[in-house]
């Protein structure tokens, strides 16, 4: 996988005081991706996100970041990356009074100097306690490659929550492994961590995000590849 191509599914999906519950349907938003290479040379690129939430998302006390996630909120996005050469387009579904889930999506790559290539996926996964999702997930190609993901979102008390998130995936060219988890010191704000494992390839992320408002919100995101230094800075809005 190009490097390019892997920030981009990396990039992020980027006042004090509390800010009040504020339901929502729809959330855009807008990132910018800088990569510096550690032998010469540097790339940049935009991206770009929608998503819609077929019932309206309640944050209640609930981190604003992980609203529609901890409600099970089912929902249909598009993100376009690398300057919309890369373009998804998928649904997620939360089976109404039940622990299952499910998802599709589509994946057109459409790189300036290489050849078209459409792929599509699906996800099954089960829900058994609020704020747990675990999952597996299949592409287009010969044969299932055995794989495993979860993100469990934790209150600790005291208006904190951990959210912690990983998975291992036994592909045919190489192993991958990847953790990461990020502290909310309140429902607005959040910093974390975490490692990805490739066989090729190690990465280091540090990543924070910040709700100014209960519809405004901007990230940050700063990863060390073993041949790069990428930086990814995005912003968001709710409505």
């Amino acid at each position: 996988m190009k490097l390019k191509t892997l920030v981009a599914t990396m990039a992020l999906t980027c006042a004090s005081g509390v800010a009040l519950a504020q339901n929502y349907n729809f959330e855009v938003g807008v990132n910018y991706t800088d990569i510096d290479y550690d032998a010469g040379g540097s790339e940049d690129f935009f991206g770009v996100y929608g998503e819609y939430h077929f019932q309206e998302v309640r944050p209640g006390n609930n981190p604003l970041a992980e609203a529609a996630f901890i409600n099970r909120s089912s929902n249909i996005y598009v993100t376009g990356d690398n300057d919309l050469d890369l373009v998804t387009a998928g649904v997620e579904f939360y089976i109404p009074d039940t622990i299952f889930y499910g998802a599709a999506e589509i994946v057109r790559d459409d790189p300036d100097n290489g050849p078209t290539n459409n792929d599509w996926g699906v996800r099954l996964g089960l829900t058994p306690i609020t704020g747990l999702l675990v999952w597996t997930e299949y592409y287009d190609e010969p044969g299932y490659d055995a794989n495993i993901h979860a993100k469990y979102v934790v209150p600790l008390g005291g208006g904190n929550f951990v959210n912690v998130e990983g998975g291992y995936a036994d592909y045919d060219e190489n192993d991958v492994f990847d953790i990461a988890a990020d502290f909310y010191f309140d429902r607005t704000f959040s910093v974390g961590a975490g490692y990805i494992d490739y066989d090729y390839d190690d990465a280091f992320l540090l990543r924070t995000r910040k709700f100014f408002t209960p519809e405004i919100s901007a990230e940050l995101a700063y990863t060390k590849f073993d041949a790069a230094d990428v930086i990814t800075v995005g912003a968001s809005f709710r409505f």
